[in-house]
């Protein structure tokens, strides 16, 4: 996957320092998730269309299982990246609700903010979207427990590399 392929869209009011690199979670991977950008409590991902990720042949729009993991992998990163690579995580409770379908053949962003966390909790909101944050196709919210498991898995790779431009 090359930068060309995906850019984040602005998020008016949220400084986000961009990044590129993909997930290094076995889900994460499968579904070609990339972590574009990353803030206070935020991670912000892409994943680009592609056919072996659509749910109707028909229509050409990514599945909605797809959106899920997205949401749910996005959310696990904020999490980890919130407590600064100190634990692992695992999900808890997770609601997705659809808005709208995804745009047909159009790749999808995701950004998700950890809004609370406490000593054994983070708490999240996410939302995804094709183009336009302001018009998500799903929002999710749910909980992460921290220290999940003895190690702590390197799902996001580390501290980021910050993207450079030009």
């Amino acid at each position: 996957m090359s930068d060309s392929d995906l850019k984040f869209p602005d998020l008016p009011g949220i400084d986000i320092t961009p990044v590129f690199q993909d997930s290094r979670s076995p889900m994460g991977q499968n579904i070609g998730l990339v972590y574009m950008g990353f803030g206070d409590k935020r991670i912000c991902t892409g994943l680009k269309w592609h056919e072996s990720l659509v749910g109707n042949a028909e229509t050409d729009v990514l599945h909605g299982g797809v959106v899920t993991a997205m949401i749910d992998e996005t959310a696990g990163g904020a999490s980890v990246l919130a407590t600064e690579h100190k634990f692992s995580v695992a999900t808890v409770d997770l609601r997705v609700d659809y808005m709208r379908p995804a745009a047909p053949r159009q790749n999808l962003y995701c950004m998700a903010h950890i809004y609370r966390l406490t000593e054994r909790i983070a708490f999240f909101n996410a939302q995804a979207f094709n183009e336009d944050p302001a018009k998500p196709i799903a929002v999710g919210t749910g909980t992460f427990m921290l220290g999940a498991n003895a190690s702590v898995p390197d799902i996001l790779g580390g501290p980021f590399k910050v993207q450079e431009d030009g």
